[in-house]
């Protein structure tokens, strides 16, 4: 059984914007994909090695569309961040996954 199929959620290939914030620190980075439990983000050039646990997640479509959710960094990776969103956003994340349809695949 690959990775990918032992994950509880199925991922989306996406690319826009992410801003995570932890400590009251912006990070700004990129979506590289979500799912209905969490996403992967790139590692911010400025990310630190003793990163928190916890942060809050903007998801920026455009300026009119920012969605921001609560999440636990799951994996800490050299490229990239796991993230795992906290329970009791599921209309959030409703909203996320619903607002990530309308990107543009092609870019992807």
């Amino acid at each position: 059984m690959s990775y990918a199929e032992k994950r509880r959620h199925p991922r989306l290939a996406i690319y826009s914007a992410a801003l995570a914030v932890c400590n009251g620190e912006g990070f700004l980075s990129d979506v590289r994909d979500l799912s209905q439990g969490g996403a992967c983000i790139a590692r911010p050039k400025n990310w630190p090695a003793d990163a928190p646990a916890q942060c809050r997640v903007f998801f920026i479509f455009d300026q009119e569309t920012v969605i921001g959710l609560d999440a636990r960094i799951a994996r800490n990776g050299a490229e990239d961040i796991g993230l795992e969103f906290a329970p009791g956003q599921e209309q959030r994340v409703e909203s996320l996954l619903y607002e990530s349809r309308f990107i543009d695949k092609d870019t992807v």
